[in-house]
């Protein structure tokens, strides 16, 4: 479990969270979503023990992050946006860094590097930079840590090595280990993550599972708002399209994340079924 309680946080005078909660259970694939600069890089590097919280407290699997004692930075890995890239082979870098992992699963890492097609004997920093992030991915997943950590992870892949990635974030999902996953690519992952958390304000706005989404969401095409319960719309020159409160249909996720920042209330009213806020306790419809 990853437990957030009462976080603070923020850079000199600012303030990027203020008494944020969040518990992720084992078992997890979590999509952490939110705005630039909403604070996702950040809430993964608190996780890590990268960065200490001014107020309130971070703990994996029952250990403080900021304490980073030996056995909480075995289990807990960090993969940046940007990872670093070392001057050796896939194979030379395993010998040198793996002593550290001791749950290390060798044999993963090799057959995750031929899934993503990233030579095991090249020097990984002259790699392009989707192949560094493929091996940094790859290293992650087969590491053992029952907590790993990915920020972008899609961001430089083409739309095979997407597949690639998909595929190997399945197989690395387990009953013990927690997921985590920040990116502005939901339709990259969107059938894979679950649940959603939404960070905004410096805080947690929302989460949901994909359960709730499939049956309190659709988006759907309209050529009028009058008398359904919409939660969020935009007009093109055909009429609209349409997050209503209405499951069946489908909800594309990135729809969904716009729809909860621009429509916060009416969003949450909609998850547990409420009416939405409007005239005299009915559902609101945009006019």
């Amino acid at each position: 479990m990853v437990t957030f309680e009462a976080v603070t946080f923020g850079y000199g005078k600012g303030s990027l969270f203020e008494d944020l909660s969040l518990a992720i259970q084992p078992g997890s694939t979590v999509g952490l979503l939110g705005l630039n600069g909403a604070g996702k890089t950040s809430l993964l590097k608190l996780a890590a023990g990268a960065l200490f919280p001014t107020a309130g407290s971070v703990s994996v699997f029952g250990r403080e992050s900021r304490k980073r004692d030996a056995a909480l930075l075995a289990d807990v890995c960090f993969v940046p946006e940007d990872p670093w890239a070392p001057p050796i082979s896939a194979e030379t870098w395993l010998g040198r860094y793996g002593v550290f992992r001791p749950a290390m699963d060798r044999g993963l890492f090799f057959s995750l590097l031929e899934e993503f097609s990233v030579d095991r004997e090249k020097n990984i920093a002259k790699l392009s930079y989707g192949q560094r992030k493929k091996f940094a991915v790859a290293a992650a997943l087969s590491c053992g840590a029952r907590a790993v950590l990915l920020d972008e992870p899609t961001n430089g892949l083409d739309i095979p090595s997407k597949a690639q990635f998909r595929r190997a974030l399945a197989l690395a999902s387990a009953e013990d280990r927690v997921l985590v996953v920040s990116t502005h690519q939901a339709r990259d992952l969107e059938n894979l993550l679950d649940p959603i958390v939404v960070i905004h304000g410096g805080k947690v706005l929302c989460s949901f599972t994909s359960a709730e989404l499939a049956e309190r969401f659709s988006v759907q095409r309209l050529t009028s708002l009058e008398g359904r319960p919409v939660v969020y719309a935009e007009k093109d020159a055909l009429g609209w399209t349409a997050l209503v409160a209405e499951g069946g249909a489908g909800a594309d996720l990135e729809f969904v994340f716009t729809a909860a920042i621009a429509e916060p209330e009416k969003f949450r009213a909609a998850l547990p079924g409420r009416a939405l806020p409007g005239r005299a306790g009915d559902m609101e419809t945009l006019k």
